[in-house]
């Protein structure tokens, strides 16, 4: 397994309460191909600067995870089709806790 950081736009439609619910949500998802969630910081609900759809803003959750290398397509997946996931972007963590695009392209490729 393989560590990797996991950033997730929540919508939680104006609700801040469902949080817990929604961050429960995306961790069942990553424990259900294997992965096991290390940390997880809440940052904050965070207007976007450019506007492309309905939503305004969203709930800015990162998630430190290990993750078995073949079950990254499938853990995208299943992000897609998640309720409360508006946005959500996988990177390879740097053996300095540095976050690699180049790792990620490479392993999904394989």
């Amino acid at each position: 397994m393989k560590t990797y950081d996991l950033l997730v736009i929540l919508d939680l439609a104006g609700k801040e309460e469902s949080l817990p619910e929604a961050l429960a949500l995306v961790e069942n998802e990553v424990k259900s191909v294997g992965g096991k969630v290390r940390r997880t910081q809440k940052m904050e609900r965070k207007k976007f600067e450019y506007v492309a759809g309905p939503l305004e803003a969203g709930f800015y959750v990162n998630l430190t995870c290990d993750l078995p290398s073949q079950e990254i397509s499938k853990l995208r997946g299943k992000l897609e089709l998640c309720a409360p996931v508006y946005r959500h972007l996988l990177v390879a963590a740097g053996e300095e806790g540095k976050s690699t695009k180049s790792k990620i392209a490479a392993e999904t490729a394989a």
